[in-house]
């Protein structure tokens, strides 16, 4: 069975009075507009698509709120169902009043299950920390989910799992990927989506292909580990399902060379656990 995804990350759209991210020269929101455009007029069709964090850069309830009735007149031109999971510049309670206006909960993670396949939609957020982490309650219910079904299921999330190119950004990844990997191991699980660093990479661990998108907003050189340098960019991806294979296509849309932003990098390595652990109680409590 043959099933088509797009997966959008870090729009970072500005909130109310504020100024975009970064530097950024062009407005996130007029990025955005131009993915919907191209799928739209190229004809993608896609069956799903998915949202992968940080949608409005630490903006308001009434920032949300624009931000569902922008993507419910996109969801009704491009006739597919979209949906959205949170990154560490989102802000949880504002989510929730904006965009769902439901009560609030700490965490916001989903499961779509289709005839084929099991889709999950994780929360990695860590406080308004820069790393990920995903709680016990959440690996738990993932590990409950994916032991009740043999479909071939995809992991959605904000934070990558730690691979070979993300070699010296272990400060900002997810910092307990040894946990999930434990859960997903010889399960079902294809492949994993996200996004954070804002530069697209692939790898595969444990046999497990984890792909990272690049930003809508903007694109962030990390060659240096010390020094990252931002330029305008704006790029999706279009997933294909296959009876149990995956492939993915990276669409560019800009190709931003000139320097807008640049910051320093003192600690690449993983966060001490205890601020870790002190953050997520904080959360969750």
């Amino acid at each position: 069975m043959t099933y088509k995804i797009v997966q959008i990350t870090d729009t970072h759209l500005t909130p109310a009075g504020a100024e975009p991210a970064n530097n950024q020269q062009v407005d996130p929101a007029d990025k955005l507009q131009a993915v919907f455009d191209d799928i739209y007029t190229t004809n993608v069709a896609p069956d799903l698509i998915v949202i992968t964090g940080d949608l409005i850069h630490e903006g308001h309830a009434e920032d949300y709120q624009r931000f569902h009735d922008v993507l419910m007149a996109q969801q009704e031109r491009l006739k597919a169902p979209i949906k959205v999971i949170l990154g560490n510049h989102d802000r949880t309670k504002a989510f929730y009043e904006g965009y769902l206006k439901r009560p609030y909960q700490s965490r916001y993670y989903d499961k779509l299950a289709t005839a084929g396949w099991d889709f999950y939609f994780l929360d990695t957020t860590c406080g308004n920390l820069e790393p990920g982490y995903l709680d016990q309650d959440q690996l738990t219910w993932l590990q409950t989910n994916l032991k009740q079904s043999a479909k071939p299921a995809l992991l959605f999330m904000h934070h990558p799992l730690a691979g070979p190119p993300l070699r010296n950004m272990a400060y900002s990844i997810l910092q307990n990927g040894d946990d999930l990997a434990k859960v997903i191991q010889g399960s079902t699980v294809k492949a994993i989506f996200s996004g954070h660093v804002h530069f697209a990479n692939m790898y595969q661990v444990g046999g497990i292909l984890n792909v990272v998108a690049d930003s809508t907003a903007y694109h962030i050189n990390c060659t240096n580990p010390h020094q990252h340098f931002v330029a305008d960019a704006t790029a999706y991806n279009v997933i294909y399902l296959d009876n149990q294979a995956v492939g993915v296509e990276q669409r560019p849309l800009r190709l931003g060379t000139k320097t807008i932003n640049a910051f320093k990098i003192p600690n690449t390595d993983f966060w001490d656990p205890k601020l870790i652990v002190n953050e997520m109680n904080q959360v969750l409590s």
